[in-house]
C-alpha cells in the first residue's frame, strides 16, 4: 500500500479530489427555474409541449424543446432531493468529463498533468454549475477521448459514437458540436492522406470517420422533434437579439478577473506550440475550440475540453525532449515516511472538499441565495392574489422563478418574458394596467428592499 502513496498520487490525487469543489454548488442560474417548471409539466402531462406555453403574447409559437429529457430528469431529481441533488448530479457529470481528460494524459509526467487539469478546472469556474450544457461538456470529453484513442490506434470505441449522438440529441441542443469535432478529425486525416497517399492508416481513418459521421447524422432523428431538431442550433446561433442581450453569449471580456485563467490557458497553448510543433489534428482542434470560445463565453467549457489534453501533451513532450537532452531526472521523496504524509494530506484535502461542498449546497445557503437574487416577496404576493392573474412582463432572469412560484401544475402558463431569445417575440397590442396589482407589487417590492437591506453585511 505504501508504494502507491507517491508524489504522483499526492499531486494528481489532490487535484482530482479538490476540483469537485468547483463543480458542485448552489443553484444560481436563472434558467434552472424554467427547466424544472417545464420538466414538471412534461412529467405530469406525459407529453412534450408543441408550442410556447410560457409566453401569452405568442401562444401559437412552435417550441422545439431541445433539452426535454434533461429537464424531465432535473424535475425528478429536484422533487426527490431538492437543489442539493441537482448540484451533485451536474457536479458528477462535469467531473466525469475531467476524468476522461485525465485518461487522455495519464501517461504523461504527473506534475504537468496535475497542473494542466487544475488550470482547466479553474479556467472554467465561471461556467461550471447545475446547467444543462454540462452534459454537452461531458459528452464532448467522451467523444474527444474516443477520437484520440482511435487516431492513435489504441481503440475503436469511436464506432459506438452514433449511439451516444442519439442520446445527446435528446439531452441538449449542443449535440451539433459533436459534428464539429468529427469534422476536425476528418479534415486532419484527409490532409494526411493527401500528403502521404501511400499510408493506408489515413485512408482507413477517413473511411471510418465518414461512416460514423453519417450514422450520427441519422441518429439525431431519434428524437420526438424529428427533422425540426436539425434547424434548431442554427436558428439559435443566427439570433442577433440573443447575441446582443444574453450575457453568456457575449465574447469574453478579458478585463474581467474571472476570465484571466482562460486567458492564461490561451497564452500557454501558444507558447507550447512554439516549443513543440503540434500535430495537424491538435492544431485544428485548438484553433476551432479557441474560435468558439472567443465567439461566446459559454463555449469556454468546450475550449477546456478540447485543449486541456493538448496543452498537457504538448508541454509533456517538450519536457521529455529537454530533460533527455540535458540529463535531468526528477528525484522523488523516499518511502515510507512520504507515504504517511501523502495519506494524511489526501485525507485533509478530502475533508476540506466535502466541507466546502456541504456548505455551498446546504438548504439554508441555497435559500439565502434565492432570496437575495430573486423577487421572492413579489412572487409570494402574486401567488397569494390569484385574481391579479399571471399575464405580465418579467425581467429576463426573474420570469423563470415566477413560473415556478405562481403556476399550479394544471394551470396553463401565461407569461411574456422580456428576453433576447431565438423566437422573435412580439409585444402585445395593448397592455392593461391593474392599479390594485401595481400597488401590491410595489408594497412587495418595498418589503424586498427592506429585507435585502437587513441581509447585507455591516
Amino acid at each position: 500500500m505504501a508504494d502507491r502513496l507517491t508524489a504522483r498520487t499526492l499531486l494528481l490525487g489532490g487535484v482530482m479530489i479538490v476540483i469537485p469543489a468547483l463543480f458542485v454548488g448552489a443553484v444560481l442560474d436563472p434558467d434552472f427555474w424554467w427547466h424544472i417548471r417545464i420538466g414538471r409539466w412534461m412529467v405530469e402531462n406525459g407529453r412534450l409541449p408543441s408550442n410556447d406555453i410560457f409566453t401569452y403574447t405568442v401562444p401559437s409559437h412552435v417550441w422545439t424543446d431541445h433539452e426535454y429529457l434533461t429537464e424531465m430528469l432535473m424535475w425528478l431529481v429536484y422533487s426527490a432531493a431538492g437543489a442539493l441533488g441537482i448540484g451533485l448530479l451536474f457536479g458528477a457529470i462535469t467531473y466525469a468529463g475531467f476524468y476522461l481528460m485525465y485518461r487522455q494524459v495519464r501517461r504523461q509526467p504527473f506534475v504537468i498533468a496535475g497542473v494542466g487539469l487544475a488550470l482547466g478546472a479553474i479556467a472554467g469556474a465561471p461556467i461550471w454549475g447545475p446547467r444543462a450544457q454540462m452534459i454537452t461538456f461531458a459528452l464532448t470529453c467522451l467523444e474527444l477521448y474516443w477520437l484520440q484513442g482511435y487516431l492513435s490506434g489504441r481503440s475503436r470505441a469511436l464506432q459506438f459514437f452514433p449511439l451516444v449522438m442519439a442520446l445527446w440529441a435528446n439531452l441538449h441542443g449542443g449535440w451539433v458540436i459533436g459534428f464539429v469535432w468529427l469534422g476536425v478529425a476528418l479534415v486532419a486525416e484527409l490532409a494526411g492522406w493527401a500528403w502521404e497517399p501511400s499510408n493506408p492508416a489515413h485512408r482507413a481513418h477517413v473511411r471510418l470517420l465518414a461512416i460514423v459521421s453519417a450514422a450520427s447524422a441519422v441518429a439525431v432523428l431519434a428524437t420526438p422533434h424529428g427533422f425540426n431538431l436539425y434547424l434548431y442550433p442554427f436558428q439559435t446561433v443566427a439570433s442577433m437579439a440573443q447575441e446582443r442581450l444574453i450575457v453568456e453569449w457575449f465574447s469574453p471580456d478579458f478585463h474581467q478577473p474571472y476570465l484571466h485563467p482562460f486567458e492564461a490557458m490561451v497564452l500557454l497553448l501558444i507558447v507550447g506550440f512554439a516549443l513543440r510543433r503540434p500535430s495537424l489534428y491538435d492544431l485544428l482542434l485548438s484553433l476551432v475550440a479557441l474560435a468558439l470560445a472567443l465567439q461566446s463565453v459559454r463555449n469556454i467549457a468546450l475550449f477546456i475540453a478540447a485543449t486541456t489534453p493538448v496543452l498537457i501533451n504538448t508541454y509533456s513532450e517538450a519536457w521529455k525532449e529537454i530533460s533527455k537532452a540535458r540529463g535531468w531526472k526528477l528525484q522523488l521523496p523516499s518511502q515510507p515516511l512520504f507515504g504517511v504524509i501523502t495519506a494524511v494530506a489526501l485525507l485533509v484535502i478530502t475533508l476540506a472538499t466535502v466541507a466546502h461542498i456541504a456548505t455551498e449546497t446546504s438548504p439554508s445557503h441555497q435559500a439565502t441565495l434565492t432570496d437575495t437574487t430573486y423577487p421572492v416577496g413579489a412572487a409570494d404576493w402574486l401567488a397569494a392574489h390569484p385574481e391579479v392573474g399571471t399575464r405580465m412582463y418579467n425581467q429576463y432572469g426573474w420570469g423563470r422563478l415566477s413560473r415556478v412560484s405562481l403556476l399550479p401544475p394544471a394551470q396553463p402558463p401565461g407569461f411574456h418574458l422580456r428576453r433576447g431569445g431565438a423566437h422573435g417575440r412580439r409585444p402585445p397590442q395593448r397592455v392593461r394596467r391593474r392599479p390594485d396589482a401595481a400597488a401590491g407589487l410595489e408594497d412587495a417590492a418595498g418589503q424586498e428592499r427592506r429585507r435585502l437591506h437587513r441581509l447585507q453585511p455591516r
